[in-house]
């Protein structure tokens, strides 16, 4: 059936469009028969067709995630088990190709986006094993959602130690890959201290599991150049003070930035360093196939509370102090964060009207048992009687709280932050959400240096994060299809990254690891010889260079800025989609053809293209089935979209347009009469 009748124009392209821009260029080209039929024919044949995705729009829907850039792989493969990963790996080192992983897409930096080959590890790889009765440990599938993981873990009264904003829809693969935290784990509960063990492919193949008795023996056996190589590394740093000295003083703030050489310095063995380094690897070093995990307590009581300051810098002054009285999370928003977040539903309106120089910190207790509680509520209260908070506002109360509902509506108000600024961007900006650390004492000082540089480069200014580890969050929209847009945000994102290593010598990423935004400041943050050792051991365990290039090292000073995102105009409801994902694993179709966020993915892809174009007319030939048909129409998608996108009803007015006055005259009065229908 065609997608639309009888206007089946509503979809086409509109002359004139994104795609005619010169800024489009660095957007790679979309074949317009999907994937070359060599490449299709030779893994078919590897692995069955049925686990080969080659058409257009199959290509289209996975070129994008929720980072700024956009990339259109050759070829998706959906892997069921390690023997299939090991055959993609095979045939990419026998015939000069490339692979990336991709598990929800919710990466942030384009770690899960390639030009060849892209394996989704998503779909067969979820599953959840609590291995001891008290839910001490847990072996975890890499493409199970947080979410999932912690439900299942809650019944024993622990949880997992990283907390993404993202864990709705973010996997665990995911977020060991990239080593993300959130707003509690810091620098102890994160996925390199928690992980007990795990089980890798190596791009040679070899499976390793780390918890195996016989794993270094396993091997050396199997890869003897690879353990001599990695104890060699682990020679060369110890022999050199300095450095050793160094990288143990940059992660004592949380960083994500580059390979982990700690493993070197806290892993004995060739496993033990394996264990360590694939631990924010951003899979350009094996793919985690399974994942055990050291749980934490729940701690089932809660308080919370949310409090006003007059300055930022009184905000930050008392960051210590709650820590001190035990908070598990400290989180901060400036004034224009509180200002703008009440566009969001459910966020006091008067907040509109707070000073400009108003800041507020959500802090959270969580205890296991009534007394604990108790001690830690008194803990805070004498805090709280030492500092000169305000109430500017009618809903400003600076109480803490054990009620739930309340606690919701904090949670909500910092989380708004996102729902805010992405959904209030100007239509075709597109959406960076980049994250930095500084430390901790000298939080209130880099809030108003970002701020002031946001401010100098033209950018809504706005910083909010978690303030507990002196981790901040800001977000920036601009046009990618614009050259002077792009020239802005360059020339900001060489004064920012700059400021942060000369000025604070912080961390340019905290939770969200490396990715293709900061590969280029690599070394301007770790310097050569650190740089240069993370090369050598990108080299020693994927000698082909096979895996994910140029999504952690890049020696190209200008990467950050190819393949960005171009964000056409489609329809008015689907404008403000940032392509986060999260509507993702609520959808039904999710795993039979298209997703929400792919649904507007390929819609604005249509829009990038020519009209008329074969690319365009196979887009729209596949489009009605695979988003208009197989949308189920509930709009749960809507309930888990951080901006309030209703993909389900787009699809019903796509629906719509297929029919005639007539038919909708006939379908009405059947409604309205369905009994005697029936």
């Amino acid at each position: 059936m065609p997608l639309l009748e009888p206007n089946p124009g509503a979809l086409r392209p509109r002359p004139g469009g994104q795609a005619d821009s010169p800024a489009a260029d660095r957007v790679p080209d979309v074949r317009a028969h999907g994937t070359p039929a060599r490449l299709r024919a030779d893994l078919e044949r590897l692995l069955g067709a049925e686990k080969v995705l080659s058409s257009v729009s199959d290509l289209v829907r996975y070129a994008s995630d929720a980072s700024p850039y956009r990339f259109v792989p050759q070829v998706v493969v959906l892997a069921e088990d390690t023997d299939d990963v090991s055959r993609v790996l095979a045939y990419a080192r026998d015939h000069g190709r490339n692979v990336v992983f991709r598990a929800a897409g919710t990466s942030l930096n384009g770690q899960a986006q390639g030009e060849d080959i892209l394996v989704d590890v998503r779909r067969h790889w979820a599953g959840v094993e609590v291995l001891d009765d008290e839910g001490r440990q847990a072996r975890i599938g890499p493409g199970t959602t947080v979410f999932r993981a912690n439900a299942s873990l809650a019944r024993h009264g622990r949880l997992l130690g990283p907390d993404p904003a993202s864990s709705i829809a973010c996997t665990v693969g995911g977020v060991v890959a990239n080593n993300a935290s959130g707003m509690t784990a810091g620098t102890t509960r994160n996925s390199y201290r928690t992980v007990a063990s795990l089980t890798v492919v190596l791009p040679s193949g070899t499976v390793v599991d780390t918890a195996a008795p016989d794993a270094d023996e396993a091997l050396a056996r199997a890869e003897p150049g690879l353990c001599e190589g990695l104890l060699a590394l682990k020679a060369e740093i110890e022999a050199d003070p300095e450095l050793t000295a160094r990288i143990r003083a940059k992660y004592e703030l949380k960083n994500t930035n580059g390979y982990r050489l700690d493993a070197f310095l806290d892993g004995n063995t060739p496993v033990e360093i394996l264990r360590g380094l694939m631990v924010g690897s951003q899979g350009t070093l094996g793919f985690l196939s399974e994942l055990v995990f050291d749980t934490l307590p729940l701690g089932r009581r809660t308080s919370t509370g949310l409090f006003f300051f007059p300055t930022l810098s009184a905000a930050a002054a008392a960051v210590p102090l709650f820590n001190e009285a035990g908070a598990l999370a400290v989180e901060l928003m400036d004034g224009n964060t509180l200002r703008a977040s009440v566009s969001v539903q459910g966020v006091p309106q008067d907040w509109a009207q707070l000073p400009r120089e108003a800041t507020a910190l959500l802090v959270e207790f969580r205890s296991p048992d009534e007394e604990t509680q108790r001690e830690r509520e008194q803990a805070a209260r004498e805090v709280l009687d030492r500092l000169e908070l305000i109430e500017p506002v009618a809903s400003v109360t600076n109480e803490l709280t054990r009620d739930a509902g309340t606690i919701a509506s904090y949670w909500k108000a910092r989380k708004a932050f996102v729902t805010a600024v992405g959904g209030s961007r100007p239509p075709g900006t597109t959406l960076i959400t980049e994250d930095f650390a500084v430390p901790p004492s000298r939080l209130a000082e880099a809030c108003e240096a970002l701020l002031e540089l946001q401010e100098q480069h033209g950018f809504d200014a706005a910083v909010a994060g978690h303030a507990a580890h002196g981790n901040l969050h800001f977000l920036l929209a601009f046009d990618a299809a614009d050259e002077g847009d792009v020239a802005r945000y360059a020339a900001f994102m060489d004064d920012f990254c700059r400021m942060t290593v000369d000025r604070f010598d912080g961390s340019l990423k905290a939770e969200h690891a490396t990715g293709r935004n900061i590969a280029p400041f690599l070394e301007l943050e770790w310097g050569a010889r650190a740089t240069e050792l993370m090369w050598r051991i990108k080299e020693l365990v994927d000698p082909s260079g096979v895996l994910a290039p140029r999504v952690l090292l890049d020696r190209d000073p200008r990467a950050h800025l190819r393949g960005l995102k171009s964000i056409p105009r489609t329809e008015a409801i689907a404008d403000p989609c940032i392509e986060c994902g999260f509507c993702e694993p609520t959808c039904p179709s999710e795993d039979l053809t298209t997703t929400p966020r792919q649904r507007i993915v390929l819609r604005r892809e249509m829009m990038r293209q020519t009209p008329g174009s074969p690319v365009t007319d196979s887009l729209l030939a596949d489009y009605g089935y695979d988003a208009v048909d197989t949308c189920a129409g509930d709009s749960t998608c809507k309930l888990d979209c951080p901006v309030g996108i209703d993909t389900g009803a787009l699809m019903k007015q796509f629906r719509h347009a297929r029919h005639s006055a007539r038919e909708e005259r006939t379908a009405a009065l059947t409604a309205r009469h369905f009994g005697a229908v029936e």
